[in-house]
């Protein structure tokens, strides 16, 4: 049965290798003294006959070394396999937390095979263990024999339980590692989950593979043929007994026969353990003895108790984070750490001796004759605000702890300060300060942005009907000029408004290759400018899905940019861009040589809070694009490798795009408290030949809605009075028809009502600011929805 030492946290397991006489059993025990390291192995231990056959036993301990914390040591025990040896098989096999059954692969062996595996069974029943429970490995061994079964045969003969299995020559080592590791692997994952000793492991699958690692690295092939034909002798403790068997005694004497043999077997067992920890406590003795030695030898060469007590005080100081420094009462310095080296700039060498006068202004030199008298009477002086003088002069804010030094005779013999550089703190409370004033300002960004947005609207609206109408040559060049002018400005905004109001997809049927060529071709300048080899691999089955074009190609685009600037200082500049399909995903890969991000780096890739200029935010944008075609953006990086960035999108199938319908003619009900946008939306309608009613409220538009008909509505969602928010409840009462043919327009869907409100019913809706192209497409497909579901 496993001990615990939970002082010494040390696991001892028990194996027992079993089987029919003459199997292997102790040629595998030998084969594997012969393979572990001297620092990993024991003395194997031999209970034998005069005729060196088993009688009792064999025991060979091995050391796996600390796993996880734990020392794991292993008994490993042979039984005898003769017929006559049934009591020893049974006492070895008493506790036992691990079974290797070794078969011999002659045919002629067969019926002793399964005759040993029946005794198996019945021996474990006796000591209580259920051998459909214990950890259990086969090894059919002597596969040289030229009359070895077919391991098909013998798997249907022997292995009831579907256990591992393993071919072995165990007297040349074929075998004999393998069939050793995994009864190991067993046994210890049997073990640690039984006493649920695995839920301290996080990662217990990586434990057991951690232990095969160690015992492989560990041990050494045994001789070929050709060398030896044979396992090389081992050094083996033997215990040399008479041929005795039960047989020989005569019941009724002193003592039972049985019980005689069994207390004979177990003291010979306990002689062995004893005798293997015995030589283990030795070797250990040895060691430490060495040590000892050694330790002797530095405290003979030291300085008597001054020099113990100087090596104690400065091993105390010398890694504090604060300045530690003693002095004599007339301000003499005695010691100095590292701490103190680095925050005044003097070295040991160089203040050593000197007065604490020379780390004090002048105007404060006062102050320390005051803490002198104060700690000369046994006081402590705590947390002193205060300056000081680092090398050079220069003044800093520190605070300082006081102490008395005594000696034996609780006499006052020197001062100690603990000094705490403050000025780092006190310069980021300051910043703590400045940056709760700005915080405020932080939050008008939104409302800010809401009001450009507003404002832009207008501008980006009349800037194209003024192009679209312009006659003479003269006039549309200059509203060519100032259609360009207003595009750069919302350029501009359009990385802060992705952020604050991440747009809506609007999918139709695409080849995601073609989409990864264009954004390749227009980061291609760039990558060519630095000198990056930049490789296409692109599935050429990849299906059509839907998708939003212009914007998976910003992101796109977005994701090639960082990685090629992430190359900027790199030796070896390639991009690797691939796709494929994955189950019900499509996938872009994107690998760069660029050196490894950190995993604070990757933490904070994706968040646009941490962005310091619109550029920076090309990563985060990706992402929030990603998410909103119901995908995610990933990234692994390895160094040596680079990073890859992993886009996955799922696969959609759209039906076939209907032909958008015609506005000439449609009327549409619009309504915005901005009057200067509301008059460029007018006009824009009006220009595709709608009818168009306006109002700038919500409740003069439900009066309109009540007195005529309408094929749609645009509306704003933040007005005074009755905002968009209540217009949509109206409707979903009164006209719920008309809730499948409104579109929203709006500035601030970052804000967590409006976002809500969009996310909760589902309608389409226009993020402002944006331009004639987007509002035409958005009210085609909004009369092409049928008013009723």
């Amino acid at each position: 049965m496993v001990q615990f030492n939970t002082r010494a946290n040390e696991i001892l397991l028990k194996l027992v290798y079993y089987g029919p006489g003459l199997s292997g059993k102790t040629t595998n025990l030998q084969s594997l003294h012969a393979m572990c390291s001297d620092t990993q192995r024991g003395e194997m231990f031999s209970v034998n006959t005069q005729e060196d056959r088993t009688l009792f036993f064999d025991l060979l301990p091995i050391n796996l070394g600390y796993i996880y914390g734990n020392a794991i040591h292993l008994q490993i025990y042979t039984v005898p396999g003769q017929v006559q040896y049934d009591a020893s098989r049974r006492v070895v096999l008493g506790g036992a937390d691990g079974v290797v059954f070794v078969a011999d692969s002659s045919e002629a062996k067969m019926q002793d095979n399964v005759d040993s595996l029946s005794n198996l069974y019945h021996n474990l029943n006796a000591n209580r263990l259920n051998i459909k429970q214990i950890p259990f490995v086969l090894q059919y061994n002597k596969r040289d024999l030229p009359d070895a079964m077919a391991v098909g045969v013998m798997n249907r003969r022997l292995n009831f339980r579907s256990v591992p299995y393993f071919e072995s020559v165990a007297n040349r080592g074929p075998g004999v590692l393998d069939t050793f590791l995994s009864i190991t692997r067993e046994t210890v994952g049997y073990t640690f989950k039984k006493y649920h000793l695995d839920k301290k492991i996080k990662d217990f699958d990586e434990m057991l593979n951690l232990i095969e690692s160690n015992v492989r690295s560990s041990m050494h092939e045994l001789p070929s043929p050709q060398e030896s034909p044979s396992v090389p002798a081992v050094e083996t403790t033997v215990l040399r007994h008479s041929n005795v068997s039960v047989a020989d005694l005569v019941p009724g004497k002193v003592a039972d026969a049985q019980d005689l043999l069994e207390d004979a077997l177990k003291s010979n067992m306990e002689t062995a353990r004893l005798y293997s920890e015995l030589k283990q406590v030795k070797d250990n003795l040895e060691k430490k003895n060495e040590e000892m030695s050694q330790l002797y030898s530095q405290l003979d060469r030291a300085n008597q108790d001054n020099l113990k007590t100087r090596k104690y005080l400065e091993g105390l100081v010398q890694n504090m984070g604060e300045a530690v420094i003693s002095y004599t009462p007339e301000g003499k310095i005695l010691t100095w750490n590292v701490a103190a080296e680095r925050i005044f700039g003097y070295s040991r060498p160089e203040i050593v001796g000197r007065s604490m006068a020379q780390l004090t202004p002048d105007n404060l030199l006062g102050e320390l004759d005051q803490v002198a008298q104060q700690v000369s009477r046994g006081q402590v002086v705590r947390d002193v605000i205060t300056t000081r003088l680092r090398k050079g002069g220069v003044t800093f804010s520190a605070s300082i702890t006081y102490a008395p030094v005594r000696g034996s005779d609780d006499r006052v013999l020197a001062f100690s300060a603990l000094i705490r550089d403050t000025s780092e703190q006190q310069a980021l409370e300051s910043r703590l300060v400045y940056s709760q004033k700005h915080e405020a300002l932080g939050r008008l960004v939104p409302t800010l942005f809401h009001e450009a947005a507003n404002r832009l609207t207008p501008v980006l609206l009349e800037s194209r009907l003024i192009a679209e109408s312009a006659m003479d040559p003269h006039q549309a060049e200059q509203a060519a000029r100032l259609v360009k002018a207003v595009d750069s400005v919302q350029s501009l905004l359009q990385p802060l408004q992705t952020i604050l109001n991440p747009p809506q997809p609007c999918r139709s049927s695409v080849q995601l290759n073609q989409l990864v060529q264009e954004a390749a071709s227009l980061v291609d300048t760039k990558a060519q400018r630095m000198g990056v080899t930049v490789e296409l691999n692109l599935e050429p089955s990849l299906p059509e899905t839907g998708l939003d074009p212009g914007l998976m190609v910003q992101s796109l685009t977005n994701l090639l940019l960082f990685s090629l600037q992430s190359m900027a200082s790199s030796p070896t500049k390639r991009l690797r861009v691939a796709t494929r399909v994955s189950g019900e995903s499509l996938q872009v890969v994107v690998q760069d040589s660029g050196p490894a991000l950190s995993e604070n780096q990757q933490a904070d890739l994706f968040d646009p809070a941490g962005a310091a200029t619109t550029e920076a935010l090309g990563l985060p944008i990706a992402d929030i694009i990603a998410r909103q075609h119901g995908g995610r953006l990933s990234v692994r990086s390895q160094e040596n490798l680079g990073n890859a960035f992993l886009l996955e999108l799922p696969q959609v199938v759209l039906g076939a795009a209907p032909a958008l319908s015609d506005l000439m003619g449609a009327k549409a009900l619009v309504v915005d408290d901005e009057a200067f946008l509301l008059e460029c939306l007018v006009d824009a309608l009006g220009a595709w030949g709608m009818k168009v009613t306006s109002c700038t409220r919500g409740d003069d538009a439900v009066q309109k809605l009540e007195a005529g008909v309408f094929d749609m509505i645009v509306s704003d969602i933040r007005m005074p009075g009755l905002s968009g928010m209540d217009l949509y409840d109206w409707l979903k009462v009164q006209r719920p028809g008309m809730t499948r043919r409104i579109l929203f327009t709006t500035g601030d869907s970052f804000d967590a009502k409006t976002r809500n409100f969009l996310e909760t019913n589902q309608v389409p809706f226009l993020g402002k600011p944006f331009d004639l192209k987007q509002l035409k497409q958005s009210l085609e497909r909004l009369l092409e929805t049928p008013i009723e579901a």
